[in-house]
Formats: C-alpha cells, structure tokens, sequence
C-alpha cells in the first residue's frame, strides 16, 4: 500500500531543495506525485511580495518574501525580507552581492544591504533549525506590495489549526522556469518517530508540492483572509532514506520549515524596527547560546 498525505494521495520524496537546478524539460514535474497541488500566484492571493533572490557566484533563483509588522515604522527607506540561510550559501562560500525581485514589479530589484542568519551552512552539526535568514533591502519597494506578518505558532497548534480545517499554503519559484507559485491544500505535518528532526520542536514538517527554488518560501497560515508567516521553506531529505521518483512516505522525512521563533523571530523584529541603523558588517550569523551575532 502506499502511504499518503492523509487526503487520499501520496505525496513526493524530495531532494534537498536550494542545491539542485531544473536541467530537464520534464523536471518541472520530477518531486510531485499524485494531484499537483501548485498554481500559479494569482493578485487575489495577497502574494505580490513573494519574489525571487538573485546573487552572484550562483545561477539559483530561490524564494523570499517581504514582511511587514507594527515593527516597521512608516518612515522608512528600506524593506525587510525572509528567507532561508542555504540561499547565501555558495559554491564558493558566503553569497553577499545579492538583490530581492518580487514577481509583481517592473524594474531592477533592491540590493539586500545586510543579511543575518542562523547558521554558516544548514546542515552544520545537524543544526537544520538554524536554517533562517533576515535581509535588508537598499530601499523601500511599492507599498503596493504584500507585505507578510510574521506570527509565532507553535508545533502543535500549526497541526491542531489544519486538522481543525485552517488553510495553510506554500509559495515558491520553480528554479529558473516560470512564474511563482503557491501550493495549496498542504500544511503542517505531525512528526514520526523514524523523522531525523522528531524532536525539534523549532521546526514544522509539511506536505506541500515544490520543487528546488523554493528554498525560502514562506509557509503560510490564512485567517480571515489575511495571510500570516510561520515558518520558512528550508529542505526536504526524504530522498536520502527514500528512493527518489517513489510515492512520498510520511514516515520517513517529509518537508522542513523552520519556525518563526526565537532568535529568528528576535532578528524580525529587530531589523524591521532599525533596518542597517548602527551595522557595520555585511552579514551576522546568530550564536547558538544567545550572546550577540557574529561577522560572517
């Protein structure tokens, strides 16, 4: 028999998201099994701030998002996006010439100015929670723009509001090819013993549809037709324990967000609030004991 999502189809193994490009016409469809759940982004998604991240040393074209908050004052001449901390990491080591481009706008994107992070690498010592990552941009974009509120949920409630029948959806881009995407009737898993991060409760398994590039898509709660952040797209390794091009197993390693908490939730606020005021370096990576973060 095989193993499905829990609404009657089986959902993909994956690779590793952020690392791998779509070399081939038929790669579009190589880690969706089942029903695709991905649609195009459409303007009554409340989306528009979703965008790619373009740096050079790389030819990836992976997620992130524009965020707002009370945080972030109305006199401002910067924005703040999220995104996983493997999108800055290179061939060749940290990626700092980079610049945000949201799908819905005309032009150049904004050079990010300044990036902090929870980790050198995601999978460091296992430290795959650490895998967030906050920029500033050089510029405040159009207020037109959707801009995504960050909000703590934990673990539990996150699949106690899906079960309950909440909606979760996933953004992303699909590599190099098309336009961005979200993936819909998905969201936050329980965890099984057999998972490798069964304990960790600063992630949140999910069962979203996506493909490398969507590496740093923000995984979302919608209530009451409002659009709330919880967590990040960071990796799948169900292909590490999982013949890749089977049906998905839930037990075995599903798809990782990591939650907006903590020091990542702590890094939010705190750029949104201040932007680069008083920073001197290009990148900061947080420490693991809660002292202050250090250069890159």
């Amino acid at each position: 028999m095989v193993a499905t999502n829990g609404r009657g189809r089986p959902k993909a193994g994956a690779v590793a998201l952020g690392a791998l490009l779509l070399l081939a016409a038929g790669a579009a469809d190589a880690n969706i099994f089942g029903v695709d759940d991905r649609r195009d982004i459409r303007p009554e998604d409340g989306l528009s701030g979703v965008g790619v991240i373009v740096c050079a040393g790389t030819t990836r074209r992976p997620t992130g998002v524009l965020i707002a908050s009370s945080h972030l004052p109305d006199q401002r001449d910067y924005d703040v996006i999220v995104t996983a901390a493997h999108v800055f990491i290179g061939p060749r080591g940290r990626l700092t010439d980079c610049e945000f481009r949201p799908q819905r706008m005309d032009g150049p994107g904004a050079r990010i100015l300044y990036i902090e992070s929870g980790s050198h690498t995601p999978y460091r010592d296992r430290d795959w929670h650490n895998d967030w990552a906050v920029a500033v941009l050089d510029r405040r974009l159009d207020d037109e723009l959707d801009r995504i509120e960050p909000r703590v949920v934990d673990e539990d409630a996150a699949v106690e509001r899906r079960e309950s029948g909440a909606r979760f959806i996933l953004a992303g881009h699909n590599g190099e090819r098309g336009p961005l995407q979200m993936s819909e009737n998905c969201g936050p898993e329980r965890k099984f013993s057999s998972h490798l991060n069964r304990f960790d409760p600063r992630v949140v398994n999910h069962d979203c549809d996506m493909m490398p590039g969507w590496s740093g898509g923000p995984l979302i709660l919608r209530e009451d037709g409002v659009n709330y952040m919880i967590g990040v797209n960071s990796w799948a390794s169900n292909a590490i324990t999982h013949t890749s091009g089977r049906a998905y197993s839930g037990s075995l390693n599903p798809n990782v967000a990591i939650r907006v908490d903590g020091q990542f939730k702590r890094a939010i606020d705190r750029l949104l609030r201040a932007g680069t005021t008083g920073v001197t370096a290009r990148c900061l990576v947080a420490s693991r004991d809660e002292s202050p973060a250090l250069p890159c």
